[in-house]
């Protein structure tokens, strides 16, 4: 296809282009982009401290392990989102969406001790990210390294310096589409390298590259969340759906107070997938009402076609007491009204099987 937008509420032309990139990561393996990742080391004899006062999330405890971490604002909102990496006692590897690097790293100064006990590095320009995710990842990796990818070896969640090729290259076990697969993180200048090596040895396993809309439809039918959409500082981190990375008990943390308000206070809004029917040509963008009975109950955050599932799949907050699977919902698309219904989260791959294959 010709490298040419065609603007669209409505399914695109490059909607079939999309489905053929999905496909390919869930049946052999693909190659995304994302060195526009925001990315930081925090370092210091006091970087652990201040780091767990600025999330609320428990910080890895051994070197190599990566946790997903919030930081919550001063009313218990939620600011920034990071993935961290415990690189040693006193350093880490912070990653946080491209598009808010100025509000995360801003937010970090603003907090961090004024003392020189932690140190924060800017790494974004300095370093790329290529992700491989599908089934194949394992064999690719092996093939452009020495070093071992196997299961037992390199478990989902954590993070080893390895060689690709003549480039050096910090491989992560994580990444943002549900399937197996490492995010590759790596000094600029050897970015080329690495994607050579990669295209060249991934031939024969159907490697080809995906880009950010089809990283959409497969996160969506994760039910994986954005910054700014499915989480927000409007929404508390429990009405997005972040329990398991909150722990009010662990000691003290920015927002912890507001939140425990706001808990008592009760919420308003749960967020939840959705299966919408009977769509023909366009699919949730966001912002769409959410309807019960006639009275708006809820907006949909963000949604897609979900290629692997076959469905239009939206993530959207409602009121709690609707938020239950099964629960029939009508959503408003470019002025026509679907019938939606609440699915279990993550309904791709629920208990993450290929994550940890």
């Amino acid at each position: 296809m010709e490298q040419k937008d065609d603007w669209s509420f409505r399914r695109s032309k490059w909607f079939k282009a999309v489905e053929k990139e999905c496909k390919n990561v869930r049946e052999n393996v693909g190659l995304l982009d994302m060195t526009a990742f925001a990315k930081c080391r925090i370092k210091g004899p006091k970087a652990e401290e201040f780091l767990d006062n600025l999330v609320a999330n428990k910080l890895p405890k051994k070197v190599g392990r990566v946790n997903l971490c919030h930081a919550l604002n001063t009313k218990g909102g939620v600011h920034s989102e990071f993935t961290i990496l415990r690189e040693a006692e006193d350093s880490f590897y912070l990653v946080s969406a491209g598009a808010f690097q100025r509000l995360d790293h801003d937010w970090i100064h603003k907090w961090m001790p004024k003392d020189g006990s932690v140190i924060f590095e800017n790494l974004t320009n300095s370093t790329g990210v290529l992700v491989v995710a599908g089934p194949k990842s394992r064999e690719l990796m092996q093939r452009v390294s020495k070093d071992d990818f196997s299961n037992e070896n390199f478990k989902w969640l954590s993070a080893k310096n390895v060689d690709v090729g003549y480039a050096p290259v910090n491989a992560m076990r994580v990444n943002f589409v549900g399937e197996l697969g490492w995010e590759l993180h790596h000094p600029i200048e050897y970015q080329n390298h690495i994607f050579d090596k990669l295209m060249e040895a991934g031939k024969d396993l159907g490697l080809k590259p995906f880009g950010i809309r089809a990283m959409n439809s497969l996160r969506v039918e994760k039910s994986y969340k954005l910054v700014g959409t499915e989480l927000s500082i409007e929404y508390a981190p429990y009405e997005s759906g972040l329990d398991r990375f909150i722990h009010p008990n662990k000691g003290s943390f920015i927002g912890l107070d507001a939140l425990n308000k706001w808990r008592e206070k009760g919420f308003n809004n749960k967020l939840v997938t959705l299966e919408v029917h009977n769509v023909t040509d366009a699919d949730v963008l966001g912002n769409n009402p959410i309807y019960e009975n006639g009275s708006v109950v809820g907006r949909a955050t963000g949604g897609d076609y979900g290629f692997r599932l076959g469905k239009s799949i939206a993530l959207g907050m409602v009121k709690p007491t609707l938020a239950n699977v099964g629960q029939k919902l009508k959503i408003d698309i470019l002025g026509k009204m679907h019938e939606a219904t609440i699915l279990e989260d993550s309904p791709y791959d629920a208990e993450n099987k290929l994550l940890r294959a």
